[in-house]
């Protein structure tokens, strides 16, 4: 029994003379491991954006804001620098609850929350804001119509008509206050006819000046102004008067004339007594085989007078070729055939079908179309050819008979 207990006291004077020492050791393992894991992963800072999210903002009724929150907090993070890998944008956010908040200009605190650990906050930028709360007007207002530019000369518009007459104006008390109504702008600029067309409705202050932040419904109307002409002008389409025939072969393709439409004004009655229509002076056309383009005279009636300074209207008549056919019989040509071979072609004549412009087709000479047979590397023997068929500009083949030409090639006789 007593060597029992000299053994247990003399472990304890060791253990009590070396704690220092085990526990110096169990430091420097932690240290160590500590070191190694920090080279792995150090700790680092990084500035994340946290987005900001508003909450109750449809709930907000009869109230809206009239300034915007700050889309993001920029907020320092610290922890290892591989956590930041795998930080997700919803990890971190800043949510604003609105709810409750009533009209006026309230400071609203910034905080971020962070769903990501072993990261955590140690800074943030904004802490606050300020919101500013208004009461949400709505009210119909009448659509005002702005006519711009100036109608065709001896037309005047008339009383524009808005469909529908009023739109809903909605924006906050701030700035409906602002709002001394609503328009739209119509250009009648050269107008001889009614102007229809949908336009953009804006908000406007007393002195003119767009009004931002107001929604308006509908946003687009549709405006009608009518075009009265003045009694003592009219319009007169214009008709070209021409005389002669074109050369024997071609035809008039069309006629047209630069402006269509001329004014006339005068007094009442004279204005009134006029044909529907006003004649060019004549254009001759006679053997002509181009195109006519010239400016031509107005025969403007007794007791008025043209509303423009030009005395002369452009006159544009197109002269073009009859197209027609005509049908030629031409020996084929052989080519490419090889030394030392002889040939004997079947049919030796082949007829063509030609389309184009009556007087060229009229004037073809023998060279002008021709029949190609190229036999370019065959060999003895029979072959069907398909030939090419050569003609001028302007003419096309639209037919061969036969389509295709037999070739009998065979080796060339030896004088003896």
């Amino acid at each position: 029994m007593p060597l029992v207990i000299r053994g247990q006291n003399s472990l304890m004077h060791w253990f009590v003379n070396n704690v220092g020492l085990m526990l110096l050791a169990l430091l420097f393992a932690f240290a160590t491991w500590l070191m190694s894991t920090l080279q792995d992963d150090p700790i680092v800072e990084q500035a994340v954006p946290a987005r900001v999210n508003a909450i109750g903002l449809e709930q907000l009724g009869d109230r809206t804001l009239l300034n915007a929150l700050p889309q993001v907090v920029t907020a320092t993070l610290r922890g290892p620098q591989k956590a930041f890998q795998s930080l997700r944008s919803t990890d971190l956010t800043v949510n604003v609850d609105l709810n409750g908040l009533d009209v006026g200009a309230h400071v609203i605190t910034l905080t971020p929350t962070l769903n990501r650990s072993p990261l955590r906050i140690e800074s943030w930028y904004p802490l606050t804001t300020t919101l500013i709360i208004d009461r949400l007007i709505r009210t119909q207002m009448p659509v005002r119509v702005s006519v711009v530019g100036s109608p065709a000369l001896g037309f005047r518009a008339g009383t524009p008509a808005v469909f529908p007459q009023q739109v809903t104006v909605t924006a906050s008390q701030q700035i409906i206050t602002r709002v001394a109504g609503v328009n739209v702008t119509v250009s009648v600029d050269s107008a001889r006819s009614s102007v229809q067309q949908d336009a953009r409705v804006y908000a406007r202050t007393l002195e003119g000046d767009l009004v931002v932040g107001v929604t308006i419904a509908p946003d687009t109307v549709t405006v009608r102004i009518p075009m009265e002409q003045l009694s003592n002008y009219r319009d007169l389409p214009v008709v070209v008067k021409w005389r002669g025939q074109p050369a024997e072969g071609y035809a008039v393709t069309d006629i047209s004339v630069d402006p269509p439409i001329v004014t006339v004004f005068g007094p009442v009655d004279a204005v009134q007594a006029t044909k529907g229509y006003i004649e060019t002076m004549s254009v001759s056309i006679a053997n002509a085989q181009s195109d006519i383009d010239e400016a031509v005279g107005l025969n403007v009636p007794a007791g008025v007078s043209l509303v423009t300074e030009a005395q002369t209207v452009r006159v544009r008549i197109r002269i073009q070729p009859l197209l027609g056919s005509r049908t030629v019989t031409r020996q084929p040509e052989l080519e490419g055939l090889g030394d030392g071979l002889s040939s004997d072609i079947s049919p030796d004549s082949v007829d063509i079908v030609l389309n184009g412009p009556l007087p060229r087709l009229n004037d073809l000479t023998e060279e002008d179309v021709r029949v190609i047979v190229d036999v370019s590397g065959l060999t003895a023997g029979i072959h069907q050819v398909t030939p090419r068929i050569v003609t001028p500009e302007g003419i096309t083949a639209q037919s061969v008979l036969p389509a295709t030409i037999q070739i009998e090639i065979s080796p060339a006789s030896k004088s003896p």
